[in-house]
């Protein structure tokens, strides 16, 4: 076996390559080890991102859940109320239910309800605010404050209230200077046009407060001693809707909670044997009365 003998100098040249080797050994693992953790930081953060991700995900899409429960439950409305158009069931706006419903509890408050049968009686009083037309003549201001008559109520197997006045106790204020004017002038004396009723009865529905009154009168025509026309008998409906003819219409207004009432009615004149009250008031024509009323049952 041969041996070989380094010289001093020979075996201190070894000595930087070792130490050499050692240095970079070390530097290999230093970067290898901030490499690692580098990549373990860029999977911590992609880990953090997609969890972000997944749960502003599922905020959005609990977020977005109730407008779709609203969406369903508006197209389910409007399916509903198709169908019940489709099968002839009248679906009323809101504005229509909130006044049916303050009308019934006015008709509540003041007539008597469909179900009770302890209301048997009616008074009615007329009122001032009433109005007059005839023919092609301005409409009459007409002050019926002071007239009135009673009555008797009866329940109906309809559900309505029939009423019938007693037409003894009837008194409905005279057409002449002290209760009528024209274009703000009173009716010059000494005309003065009497109303003798003949019958005033009809039905009240409680539920809505429509008032139709069958109302027969004779209408006589006085001049003081100079003039008197034949009666003249008309006859209408006295309505709280509307009432419509050829030449002349008006509207009443239902039962309210304080009572009371405003009725219109139009009516056929035909033309009478006097020729002078005919061509007074220009007939055949038609004539429009407008009441103001209050009505008391008890």
């Amino acid at each position: 076996m041969a041996f070989v003998t380094l010289s001093a100098g020979q075996a201190a040249g070894l000595q930087p390559f070792g130490q050499h080797r050692t240095m970079q050994h070390g530097r290999a693992r230093l970067a290898a080890g901030q490499q690692h953790q580098r990549r373990q930081r860029h999977q911590s953060t992609g880990t953090a991102t997609a969890s972000c991700r997944a749960s502003a995900s599922s905020d959005s899409k609990q977020a977005a859940q109730p407008a779709v429960s609203r969406g369903h439950l508006l197209k389910g409305s409007l399916m509903a109320a198709g169908g019940l158009m489709l099968a002839g069931v009248r679906v009323p706006a809101a504005g229509a239910v909130a006044e049916e419903a303050g009308s019934a509890a006015a008709i509540a408050a003041t007539a008597p309800s469909a179900a009770s049968a302890t209301w048997s009686r009616v008074l009615m009083n007329t009122l001032s605010g009433c109005e007059l037309a005839v023919s092609l003549y301005p409409t009459f201001s007409y002050d019926a404050s002071g007239g009135g008559g009673s009555g008797s109520v009866r329940q109906g197997d309809d559900g309505l209230l029939h009423l019938t006045f007693d037409v003894a106790t009837l008194n409905i204020p005279p057409i002449n200077s002290q209760h009528a004017s024209i274009i703000g002038i009173p009716v010059p004396p000494p005309l003065n046009i009497a109303i003798v009723p003949q019958r005033l009865e009809g039905t009240l529905d409680p539920a809505t407060g429509q008032l139709d009154l069958e109302f027969l009168a004779s209408f006589e025509f006085t001049a003081g001693s100079l003039y008197r026309a034949a009666p003249l008998t008309v006859a209408t409906t006295l309505t709280t809707e509307a009432s419509q003819g050829d030449q002349l219409s008006g509207t009443g207004h239902r039962l309210a909670a304080d009572g009371r009432a405003r009725l219109a009615g139009v009516a056929r004149v035909p033309a009478t044997e006097d020729r002078l009250l005919n061509s007074f008031l220009l007939l055949p024509s038609e004539a429009l009365a407008v009441l103001s009323a209050d009505l008391t049952f008890s």
